[in-house]
Order: C-alpha cells, then structure tokens, then sequence
C-alpha cells in the first residue's frame, strides 16, 4: 500500500515537473519583454512582465484598426470629389484613400462618363485635406512604398509598374494600368526589364500621377481631355459632380493590410480617425489624440503611448497586460489577421523589436488570447507561441 502510495505521489510530481517545464521554456527566451497568455474566460494561462511596457512595432496595427473600426465602422469607404467649373476644368479633391489604385481610377473615370461629360479642359488635384507638415515618427527614407508619407492623394501605393524593352521603349506592366506621359519620363533611368519606380521620394509627381492615370482612364470613355495637370485648390464657383467611394469597405481595406503590414495604408486610416474626431485637416497630432482617447475610454487603457498608426515609432509603447485588453475588444473582427497553423496573428519587427499577437482555439480553454512583446535582439516569438501552442491544448 505504501508502495503504491509514493508510486502516484511520484507520478504526480513528475507531472508538475513537466507543467513548468514549458513555462521554464518561454522563461528562458525572454531576456527583456513580455510574453502573456489569457483564456476566453479571463483566466490568466502565463504570466511574464505583463505590466511592464514595450515598443509594439507592427502590432500596433491592430491598435489602429480596433479604432478605426468603432471610430469610421467597418463600412466606412473613403470617398474621393471631383468638381467641375464653367471652363470644364475637373478639380480631385483627395480625402486620404490609401486603396486608390488603377481599378478604383477606372471605376471613377466611368462614372463621370456616365454623368454625360465629354471634355475637360485640365486637372487640378487638391490634397487640403491633410496638412502640409505630415511627418511620421520612425518612418524611414527607403522605397519601399508602404513606408511612404501620408497622402491625401496618391495612386497604385505610389509605385508605377513598367516594362522597358531593349530598345528603350517602356509600357505598363500590369493590365489594369495604362501608360502614361508621366511614366515615361519617370521610366528614363528604368532598367530593361520589368521594374517598380518607387514614388516614395517624389511627393510632387506622386500626386500629379493621379491626375496623369485618371486622365487616360477618361480618354478610355471618350472624354476628351486638354490643359494641364496640376496641384491647386478646388476653386470657390465649381460643382461637385461625383462623389467617388472606394469599392472596398474599411474591413476589407483593413484584412489586407493588417496581411502585408502596409504602414501607409495604416497610417492614412489613423488619420481619418483623427479628422473624424477632431476635424479637418487630418494631422498627426488629431489622430494621436483620437485613438488615446478612444483606448482610455473605450478599452479602459491608462499610461500608454501611441505616436502613429502603423508601429514604426519606437516611442510606442504598450505593455502585454494592456495588449490583452485590446485582443478582447478586437475578437469581434479576429478574422481579418492572417492565418496560418490555426492560429490567428499579427507580428511586429523593428530593429531590435520581435512582437507577435493574436488568438488560438483550445479544447481546454476555448479562444487563447496571447500577447509577446520582445524588445530584445533574440526572435523567439514563434517559438514562444509555439510552446504555448502546444502546451495549451
């Protein structure tokens, strides 16, 4: 009896020797973060520094998202004004659509053909609805066009596809975007081949390229069009004709960024929050103010920092405890992070900073809320999750 006795206490210890081993695991990969996982019920599963803060990089995007979303609702479609004057001059007035591209040019082209014009004299492009000193904290100055500055206008991502053959001759590389005058001469220095010319430092033609798309989008439907394309304001006595909404909803504008991590993208949405809030123009300091408030009101959040939208600031910061918090208001609109191995997830990386946050099923513990936030040189977010993964089952 004895023996039998100390052969279950033995078992039984040996059984918690292996509960803390995975515990000790994540332990062990987290020199400086924070790692937190939660039930659907709220019972805490791992606890590591959860009230400590940390930069959460790209995970922020899920922060700018859950604003936008109660803020803007997720039908809002961002609209885009074309007014007409007595000498048949079309003024684009940009309200900040960060999912203009050539399809949606199309799309706008057709209907001002449908309204019955049939010549227009000139473009003016007006992008008042952002403030001229817009400046992202931590963006960098690389082409990469989803780091690029906020624009109240701005098409395709600011990336112009193009072909150049052997004989110096350059055509659209994609089907849905014709040539334009303005591609070509930005396609000089083009290598043969195919290539993106990157508008991400060229503020100016990055804008004047609307007007350029959307004009041979026009002569598609027959309109005819003369004068020049400029950037101007949409003058006292012309009408409105259109007002333009983007086919895809916040949602769907919102699943695809939060898939490709498009901080331009983000931080175009995290300013119509602000201007929602506190009115145009949109600026930074509108939309900083807008989500703080949003989070201290709505989510209950207290002694965080959210600089931007996107989660290139490296003065974010958000402890996993806080983290938490956001993942249950957002469980309503989890299906729209990327998926892969069954779980639900949105990772963040900058120099220095692994972050990874998202939910799980769990037989034993329905939906698994989890937040890592390592700002340390390490990557061990995949495999911390992993353990817990594994272990929370």
């Amino acid at each position: 009896m004895f023996s039998r006795l100390c052969l279950i206490l033995f078992c039984l210890s040996l059984g918690n020797v292996a509960k803390a081993d995975w515990r000790d695991q994540i332990k062990a990969m987290v020199s400086h973060g924070g790692v937190l996982a939660v039930s659907e019920k709220g019972k805490p599963l791992f606890m590591l520094n959860i009230d400590q803060k940390f930069m959460p990089a790209s995970t922020l995007k899920v922060v700018t998202s859950l604003s936008a979303l109660k803020e803007l609702g997720e039908n809002f479609r961002f609209p885009t004004e074309l007014y007409l004057d007595s000498q048949n001059i079309l003024y684009i007035k940009g309200y900040g659509d960060p999912f203009l591209i050539s399809e949606e040019l199309a799309q706008m082209a057709a209907a001002i053909a449908a309204k019955g014009i049939k010549t227009i004299n000139g473009i003016v492009l007006d992008t008042s609805f952002y403030d001229k000193n817009i400046e992202i904290s931590g963006r960098s100055q690389t082409l990469n066009p989803y780091d690029a500055q906020p624009a109240a206008l701005a098409a395709n991502f600011n990336t112009i596809y193009v072909y150049k053959n052997s004989k110096g001759e350059v055509s659209s590389a994609e089907i849905q975007t014709p040539i334009t005058e303005l591609t070509r001469i930005l396609a000089k220095k083009a290598p043969v081949g195919k290539s993106r010319i990157s508008l991400v430092n060229h503020p100016e033609e990055a804008v004047l390229y609307v007007g350029y798309l959307l004009k041979e989008f026009l002569l598609e439907n027959k309109i005819q069009v003369s004068g020049s394309i400029r950037a101007g304001l949409v003058a006292s006595q012309a009408k409105l004709v259109l007002s333009y909404k983007n086919s895809r909803t916040l949602k769907e504008i919102l699943k695809n960024a939060l898939e490709y991590s498009q901080n331009l993208v983000m931080n175009q949405v995290f300013l119509m929050v602000g201007v929602k809030k506190k009115g145009a123009p949109a600026t930074i300091a509108k939309g900083k103010e807008a989500v703080t408030q949003f989070l201290k009101t709505e989510v209950g959040l207290q002694d965080f920092s959210v600089e931007e939208g996107s989660g290139l600031s490296r003065q974010n910061k958000l402890s996993p405890a806080q983290m938490d918090r956001i993942l249950v208001a957002f469980f309503p609109y989890r299906k729209i992070l990327p998926a892969k191995d069954n779980i639900l997830y949105k990772t963040g990386t900058l120099n220095g900073v692994a972050t990874l946050v998202g939910y799980f099923q769990s037989a034993t513990h329905g939906w698994v809320r989890f937040s890592i936030l390592l700002n340390q040189g390490a990557n061990y977010r995949e495999k911390i999750v992993k353990v817990l993964y594994d272990n929370l089952q």
